[in-house]
């Protein structure tokens, strides 16, 4: 049957069994009265209710609706009359206005805005035009309008509303009021303290169950956050105890709840006991076993090409020339695959990937990744299999096309997701019609992306993860590429000889100097060649900001001749201080965008990156593009590469100006130009892995404007954050078992 939403006011109780709880009452709505039954106490003449359900025939009493959920509705406030009147949805009114009109009218506004719009006129500013259109946007989609107006009232935001009403549809308050926490878990862009207040506003008690669990779940996802799968079990306890401010042993019990009905998972190891969000244990176990299932298959080896060795020409496919002295110590002989000339280090270690049914390539910039899975691929053709090509993002996948002659896709796209339900379609009933999978930029798959990628492998099927393991671990929880290489449960080439130095790539060098703890170095001066990398120093952050929007919007476009507003990218630790991203992208929008410097929101011409994944709008976390057109309703038009897309007003708000990115945004991607910028101001951040992936990320140009303490600093810090995870012992069969209670005992949270 069809849920049906019916706002009104009791008008009289039939009956009432408090016990059960059941009642029967008479209710007059906007389309006359209604019969209404449900399971509900407390009801009383005179209230105002909001009820989702059905209608159904009784064989004695007639036609009734029978109510699946009931919100009783406090007096109304105002807070959600001014928030729609403020949100922009009627032409030419905004907040200024709109508080106007609830100031001026008060506790009768709502009266006003139901008589037509006659009295509106009074308010000054207000003409009889403007009135009859704002009391026709109000008399519009009434129950759209009920539901944003009931959830502002309940304390959310206007554009907080706006995402919880497309989530939960016109039954939004009742689920709010239900559960103000499932906000958190299912809206977007609406946290936990978020909701807290909302539950605190609605009389939830301090010390309820309901807030416990929800803060134990707070305290799992912020660990997932920051890369966790796990917590242990007394550093869960102690933390989620100081967010609420509750003794321990209410929220001991309230994980306990959470373990009970699934939500999460306790396991004892080595480490003692901790505890998982279930959905990323299952993801950790799941991947894992599936990995050692597939290494396990015998799958006959390929027969790799290998005519007698030729003298290397002066230049190959692929855009890797041949070795020379300055970087594998003299001339050698190289054997091809079909059109790719290989060194023999390279030949190597595509034997072994062609030989393993799993296996893993790893190697920094400049060793020949690209060159062997060109080589891959024409392997697979002669032996008559189908290989498939994906990268996590759009950008990594288009490299890879452009690299290799041979499309790739995005995982998203191979894996066929379904915005609809939230799930990939490609699975263990229906995995990828594939020979052979290769994947690049592995070190970007957080531990749900591996896992969703490894059932849609079927057995039979070989898997090649191809990525850099010495780049920043992925923005996602679980480090599973890097765990994966480390196990020894597959095969690991690792590609450590340097073939594009040959072609005079300071860039390439400058990396490997990154990677050793050295500082690197600018290119040689030469007045025909500007050289691919260099280094500006500055010690103080306001004198780094400023050397960095001169770089960008007048030496690099002069020497180099880029677009300032679409090949310079800034890359920066983090968003705050004199030379975080915030900052930077206020100064570069100055510069690069005058006529949108002082407008608050987009404006045409700005540079902007998707934050959050968009599946309706096939557009991801880390896509940038181009604002090219605002509407006068905050509906925002992107270009991105070669397509342009519109996101509605609340859509927009995942959108933010990307003249300046963190490097951590930057994963997966490459720029003709990169800017560098390190200052001590991002001391907590500066790390010999987090420069290494911000240089590698340009093509063209890559400068480092900075501090020489803070580029001292992050070569002397080679220390990899350790990540709460148990793949690696999950891949040599130590599986560990769930169980056990959650503990007593305090330890301070990571």
């Amino acid at each position: 049957m069809t849920e049906v939403t019916l706002n009104g006011r009791v008008v009289k109780v039939v009956f009432a069994d408090e016990a059960k709880p059941y009642v029967v009452f008479e209710m007059a709505t906007d389309a006359g009265p209604v019969t209404v039954t449900a399971q509900f106490a407390g009801i009383a003449p005179g209230q105002e209710v909001r009820l989702t359900g059905d209608f159904r025939e009784h064989p004695r009493f007639g036609r009734r609706f029978r109510a699946a959920t009931v919100l009783a509705l406090a007096p109304e406030r105002l807070d959600g009359l001014l928030a729609w009147l403020g949100s922009g949805r009627v032409p030419g009114v905004g907040p200024k206005l709109g508080t106007r009109i609830v100031e001026f009218f008060g506790a009768d506004t709502r009266d006003v805005l139901e008589s037509g719009g006659k009295r509106l006129a009074e308010c000054p500013g207000i003409g009889r035009s403007k009135a009859a259109a704002i009391a026709g946007a109000w008399n519009q989609e009434r129950e759209a309008r009920e539901t944003f107006v009931l959830l502002c009232d309940l304390g959310l935001t206007p554009s907080q509303a706006a995402r919880a009403s497309r989530t939960y549809g016109e039954g939004a308050p009742a689920r709010v009021k239900a559960d103000p926490y499932d906000l958190a878990r299912v809206v977007p862009g609406i946290g936990f303290r978020t909701a807290d207040a909302i539950a605190g506003r609605m009389g939830i008690e301090p010390g309820s169950p309901l807030r416990l669990r929800a803060a134990a779940r707070y305290v799992l996802e912020s660990a997932a956050d920051a890369g966790h799968l796990f917590l242990p079990a007394d550093v869960l306890v102690a933390e989620a105890a100081r967010v609420t401010d509750r003794p321990e042993e209410g929220v001991r019990e309230a994980v306990a709840i959470l373990v009970a009905g699934g939500e999460a998972v306790q396991e004892e190891g080595p480490d003692g006991l901790v505890v998982y969000p279930a959905y990323l244990w299952r993801a950790e176990v799941q991947a894992a076993r599936r990995i050692r299932l597939l290494a396990e298959q015998a799958l006959p080896a390929l027969d790799i090409e290998q005519p007698e060795a030729t003298p290397s020409p002066a230049g190959v496919s692929c855009g890797n020339p041949p070795p020379t002295p300055a970087c594998s110590g003299g001339r050698v002989e190289d054997p091809r695959v079909g059109d790719v000339v290989l060194a023999p280090s390279q030949l190597r270690a595509l034997r072994t990937v062609a030989g393993a049914s799993v296996a893993v390539l790893t190697g920094g910039p400049g060793t020949g990744k690209t060159t062997i899975v060109s080589a891959l691929l024409h392997a697979g053709a002669r032996a008559g299999r189908k290989v498939v090509l994906a990268a996590p993002t759009g950008r990594a996948a288009m490299r890879m096309k452009e690299a290799t002659g041979h499309d790739a896709k995005t995982l998203h796209r191979l894996l066929e997701f379904n915005p609809r339900d939230g799930r990939f379609l490609r699975n263990e009933s229906l995995p990828i019609d594939a020979d052979w999978v290769v994947v690049d930029e592995c070190s970007m798959l957080d531990a749900v992306l591996m896992d969703c990628l490894l059932r849609a492998i079927a057995p039979g099927t070989r898997l090649t993860l191809v990525g850099d393991a010495d780049q920043l671990p992925p923005v996602g929880p679980g480090d599973p590429f890097r765990a994966l290489a480390a196990s020894g449960v597959v095969p690991v080439a690792r590609l450590g000889e340097v073939f594009r130095q040959g072609t005079g790539s300071a860039i390439v060098l400058a990396a490997h100097r990154i990677l050793a703890g050295d500082e690197p170095e600018s290119a040689p001066p030469n007045r025909d060649d500007p050289g691919d990398f260099h280094v500006t120093i500055r010690e103080d952050p306001e004198d780094i900001a400023r050397m960095v929007e001169t770089l960008v919007a007048d030496r690099i476009p002069a020497r180099f001749g880029l677009d300032p507003r679409r090949d310079v990218q800034v890359l920066a630790p983090m968003r705050k201080g004199d030379c975080g991203t915030d900052a930077l992208n206020r100064r570069l929008r100055a510069r690069l965008n005058p006529s949108a410097a002082d407008r608050p929101g987009l404006a045409s011409g700005d540079r902007v990156i998707q934050n959050r994944n968009n599946y309706d709008r096939d557009v991801f976390n880390g896509d940038i593009g181009s604002v090219v057109a605002v509407g006068a309703d905050g509906a925002v038009t992107v270009r991105f590469d070669d397509r342009e897309v519109t996101f509605d007003a609340d859509e927009a708000n995942d959108l933010s100006l990307a003249h300046a990115i963190t490097i951590h945004k930057s994963q997966g991607s490459e720029f003709p130009a990169v800017v560098v910028v390190l200052s001590t101001q991002h001391w907590v951040m500066l790390r010999r892995n987090l420069l290494y992936t911000a240089v590698t990320r340009g093509r063209r140009l890559v400068v480092v404007c900075g501090s020489r303490r803070a580029i001292r600093a992050a070569l002397d810090n080679a220390r990899i954050e350790p990540r709460n995870t148990r793949m690696a012992d999950r891949l040599r069969g130590l599986d560990p078992q769930p169980g056990a209670p959650v503990p007593s005992g305090r330890r301070q949270p990571p």
